[in-house]
């Protein structure tokens, strides 16, 4: 029997019938299955796939009325030829073929990838405000430091080390970091921690570790939409735990734990990606206990823990774990720039030797010259110098954008300043549309990350995430008022059409 290679995605909108529908069509219009070919009868290709004999002749019933299959009584069904399909004529013989179907060749994990709802490449050329998150100020980088790390990193690789590979990273690396997270309450060897091409690459080497399809993973909402997008590429189940002021909500974890067995907990307890609040002393205490209850391991994600805007840091989770099932991930590319995609995990040494085999299967190591430039500049006193300066001008910045917040958007707006990161959550008023409003900022130059792209399902009030990183606070004041004008254009619209009807 035609091997099909489909598998169906539950979750999708699409119903499974028409998603096979659209699978076959793909098969078809490649020529991979070629006209006058016979496909497989109904009751077979069921049980082959694991799908109802019903949703398999829904999929027929739809090709044939496209013109693409054709029944013969007493013989089966076929793929009808070109020239007897609605539609454009076929192109003769020896033409360019169609396109390869790769579509219809995705693995299982592949297909279960999604692109976060309402995020966007927006051209660099037409952004007069940029308030995207995870963008730095360029200006405020020590470029002379940067340059000669560089080159000395790279005059070094050349001389001796340019056949360096170490299975977790340059050792040299690794002990600077690993005395760097005095800083975060964290006691760490250098032999205890991975270097990685930036956080997210951490975050995917967890998720493979750990992660089978259908395994449950309990992750904030709203939350980073890259972690949930590494967790969904290992077909994760992702459950949604809330967020107040005082972080993740460990009682509505509790909860979810009571009634489903989940692999992983994913948390940003230093300032919650999006929302910025810090999770409190008293829920760390009871998530940690929960967790070593319910035998769940925590991926702590210390994405912005340098950052902190106002009074000092609170110590990582990973430094209360008693058990050493708090899995750490950290990162340079918000103290320096994020096009240094350097980070960091630090996991106990069962889970540690799999994620460096997990490394090795997709990259032997970052950037060496990276790597020994970094080394250089934590030797040094330069990164912690930026750090402080940055840390003031982020806080001079949030405060420039609270302000124009406060004067600039209408009411019913919800926003908290946030107690570190480079970015303000900012809840709409009920009646604005999230697409309408994204387009028409764009339109002037205004470029944000939309709310829904943090959420796992729609239906909560519109949102959006402004950076305050990399504009100046003029720039922020002009950029807020400008996208209030376009909220209360939006309200008004709402609100005229709601008086009509």
């Amino acid at each position: 029997m035609l091997d099909l290679a489909f598998r169906p995605d539950p979750g999708a909108a699409p119903p499974v019938y028409q998603q096979l529908a659209s699978h076959l069509t793909e098969l078809i219009e490649a020529e991979r299955l070629v006209a006058g070919e016979r496909v497989p009868p109904t009751r077979d290709l069921a049980a082959s796939l694991g799908l109802s004999r019903n949703t398999v002749s829904r999929a027929y019933e739809s090709l044939a009325a496209a013109g693409l299959l054709g029944a013969h009584v007493g013989r089966g069904t076929f793929v009808r030829p070109a020239g007897r399909r609605p539609g454009p004529v076929a192109a003769p013989r020896g033409a360019t073929r169609p396109a390869f179907a790769w579509q219809a060749l995705l693995s299982q994990r592949a297909r279960a990838l999604r692109a976060p709802a309402g995020l966007r490449l927006v051209r660099p050329e037409g952004v007069r405000f940029d308030f995207r998150p995870g963008r730095v100020d360029a200006d405020a980088l020590p470029i002379a430091e940067l340059q000669k790390a560089w080159q000395r990193a790279l005059g070094g690789a050349l001389r001796g080390r340019a056949n360096e590979i170490d299975p977790l990273g340059h050792e040299p690396l690794r002990a600077a970091i690993a005395r760097s997270l005095g800083t975060r309450g964290i006691a760490v060897r250098a032999d205890a921690l991975l270097v990685t091409a930036g956080a997210q690459q951490a975050l995917d080497l967890v998720a493979r570790a750990l992660l089978d399809p259908g395994d449950v993973v309990a992750i904030e909402q709203p939350g980073y939409f890259g972690a949930a997008l590494a967790f969904q590429g290992c077909g994760a189940t992702l459950i949604g735990v809330g967020v107040d002021g005082e972080g993740l909500r460990v009682d509505e974890l509790a909860r979810v734990l009571r009634s489903r067995r989940a692999k992983l907990v994913y948390t940003t307890p230093a300032a919650q990606l999006p929302t910025g609040v810090t999770l409190s002393d008293a829920r760390r205490v009871a998530l940690l206990e929960l967790a070593d209850r319910e035998q769940v391991p925590i991926l702590e994600d210390d994405y912005d823990c340098e950052l902190r805007l106002a009074g000092p840091a609170a110590p990582a989770l990973k430094n209360q774990d008693r058990a050493d099932q708090v899995v750490y991930v950290g990162t340079f590319s918000k103290a320096l720039f994020p096009g240094l995609r350097l980070g960091y995990v630090v996991a106990a040494p069962a889970l540690l030797a799999q994620l460096a085999l997990g490394r090795l299967a997709a990259s032997f190591q970052p950037s060496l010259v990276d790597q020994l430039a970094l080394a250089e500049l934590l030797g040094g006193d330069a990164v912690e110098r930026h750090v402080r300066r940055v840390r003031k001008r982020c806080a001079e910045r949030a405060r420039a954008m609270a302000d124009a917040l406060t004067a600039s958007m209408p009411e019913g707006t919800r926003f908290r300043t946030p107690a570190g990161g480079t970015a303000i959550w900012v809840e709409l008023p009920p009646g604005v549309d999230p697409a309408a409003l994204a387009a028409d900022a764009a339109a002037r130059g205004i470029a944000y990350a939309p709310g829904e792209g943090f959420r796992l399902a729609a239906g909560a009030p519109p949102a959006l995430l402004l950076s305050f990183a990399a504009a100046p606070p003029e720039a922020i004041r002009e950029g807020v008022a400008e996208l209030a004008a376009l909220v209360e254009r939006q309200l008004g619209a709402a609100g005229r059409a709601r008086s009509r009807s």
